[in-house]
């Protein structure tokens, strides 16, 4: 990255991190330290000078690592409005609170054996998890402090490739072009979580970390334009921060609308994306999506924001919308400050 755009991103991050709040996760960005210079980026497939310093550096989020865990019923530090990231996996279901994820973003779990990365990017508002082993490889990933179209950017520590969380694929590095294999994940309510599965297992408040984790460092970002980075491609089809469920199936992407998923309780979409048959039951009230095949058995997906959704898939069709003739466009702006 040249020291005039060095510069210029320097500036931006300065402006743009006026809330108290959010300078608490995402100190503000000094020239002397560039996150990019920690890694190689000589063979990414994404444009190096989009690659932005995000504010705290190289691991400045600290990942978890095999973090303890509590139960539901020994432990009363959530509410049951408390949105949580839940997996259940090999018989294991395990239940991660956002207001965690908002200070660490990614966590690095066993799920009976098998090696898992919960992963959130709060600027995206992105929940996805990803199978970190393959086959005789096993993947630690961290916050590089790095970011691509306001998502983040992970580093894996074996060989300190960078890897797209949105993508789960390295998309730098000794292994570029490797990719993770994406798993079914939930973002949910605390109360509705437990109800469908009471004997969960729940991430322990006791991190080893120092943090104050009923501060939301973004309890107000979800409700405004405002983007903190550079976007390289806006779609108008939703709103800017609209909510999605997406789905992809051999190469075809398609979004699904919170707000056009019919509200009624426990009510169920049906549909076909590529020839695969898939369902969606909706729980408004906890704004939930739950995503299976016709036979009820779950799906990868991910949840997050429509504009990042479509940043990165810009040939997504939206379901309850026509998929022709769409209003795109390409830039380099910003949300209003």
């Amino acid at each position: 990255m040249n020291t005039v755009f060095r510069s210029f991103v320097s500036l931006l991050v300065l402006l743009m991190c006026t809330s108290s709040s959010l300078e608490a996760q995402r100190a503000i960005f000094v020239e002397e330290t560039y996150a990019d210079e920690d890694f190689d980026l000589s063979n990414s497939e994404l444009p190096s000078w989009e690659i932005i310093p995000g504010g705290p550096g190289k691991d400045g989020i600290p990942a978890l690592m095999d973090p303890e865990f509590t139960t539901a019923k020994s432990d009363k530090w959530l509410t049951d409005e408390d949105r949580v990231v839940g997996v259940t996996l090999n018989g294991v279901t395990k239940a991660y609170p956002v207001k965690v994820l908002n200070y660490h973003e990614v966590i690095n779990d066993d799920f009976a054996g098998e090696r898992v990365a919960i992963t959130y990017s709060p600027l995206c508002g992105s929940v996805m998890a990803y199978q970190t082993e393959d086959r005789n490889q096993t993947w630690e990933l961290a916050v590089s402090g790095l970011v691509y179209n306001n998502n983040t950017l992970y580093f894996d520590r074996e060989t300190e490739s960078l890897w797209s969380q949105v993508l789960g694929r390295a998309v730098a590095g000794p292994v570029a072009g490797a990719q993770l294999q994406l798993l079914p994940a939930t973002l949910t309510t605390w109360a509705e979580w437990q109800e469908r599965y009471p004997r969960t297992l729940l991430l322990a408040k006791e991190t080893g970390h120092n943090r104050n984790y009923d501060l939301d460092a973004y309890a107000h970002y979800s409700t405004t334009d405002r983007l903190m980075f550079p976007l390289n491609h806006s779609d108008d089809r939703l709103e800017l921060k609209e909510r999605v469920i997406g789905v992809e199936v051999d190469g075809v992407y398609k979004a699904y609308s919170y707000k056009l998923l019919p509200a009624n309780a426990h009510f169920v979409t049906t549909d076909v994306v590529n020839g695969q048959n898939i369902k969606i039951e909706f729980l408004p009230e906890a704004q939930a999506a739950y995503v299976t095949d016709a036979d009820g058995n779950p799906l990868p997906s991910a949840s997050m924001y429509w504009f990042s959704w479509s940043a990165f898939h810009p040939d997504t069709e939206v379901h309850g919308l026509p998929n022709e003739g769409f209003p795109t466009q390409m830039s380099m702006t910003i949300g209003a400050l």
